[in-house]
């Protein structure tokens, strides 16, 4: 009888600790996230929107100092580089292949803070900090009799219990039982 695999699609995520990216980079995320919330904020207000644009709006069009657009995308580099290997060397023992189907910095995703909120500069600044990942991994183990359910209840409980030691904050978003055939189902 051959070996059976079970793959199982894990989205997550982390949050490294300010004291770690302190360690590798010149300057404080924290800060960096901050100055970048304070010019994104300007320049909603300044053009009347009712939301706030992803980075790659300014990237684009400008309205943030290009050096602090170069800051943020030389920390993210970093950050996202920490954050897969940390996985990798992490889970390794666990499961028998780990590949990376996505990986991206917070920061770059749209914020959900609008203008107006409550403490939305504050809700900003932690958005566009250099200091959190969101990832989604195909993990592989071999399958001892595992039904798609068993196999995402293991995938889960590996993951937090191998990770969340870690990463100052873990959040597993999503998991699904990717079947031989390569569809997917939500066990």
């Amino acid at each position: 009888m051959g070996l059976t695999f079970s793959r199982v699609a894990v989205s997550l995520v982390v949050k490294v600790p300010l004291e770690v990216l302190e360690q590798h980079m010149v300057a404080n995320p924290a800060v960096v996230g901050e100055e970048l919330a304070r010019e994104v904020a300007r320049y909603a207000q300044q053009h009347d929107l009712g939301y706030y644009p992803a980075l790659d709006y300014f990237l684009e069009h400008g309205g943030v100092e290009p050096e602090l657009l170069n800051a943020v995308e030389s920390m993210t580099w970093l950050l996202t580089g920490l954050v897969r290997e940390e996985i990798k060397i992490r889970l390794r023992p666990v499961f028998s292949t780990i590949q990376f189907e996505s990986i991206q910095a917070l920061a770059y995703t749209m914020p959900t803070v609008r203008p107006g909120q409550n403490n939305a500069l504050l809700r900003l600044g932690e958005h566009f900090t250099p200091d959190q990942v969101k990832l989604t991994l195909i993990a592989t183990s071999i399958r001892h009799r595992d039904t798609p359910e068993t196999a995402v209840k293991m995938a889960e409980r590996m993951t937090w219990r191998w990770l969340h030691e870690h990463f100052e904050a873990i959040d597993i978003t999503n998991i699904r039982y990717l079947t031989p055939d390569g569809g997917d189902t939500h066990a």
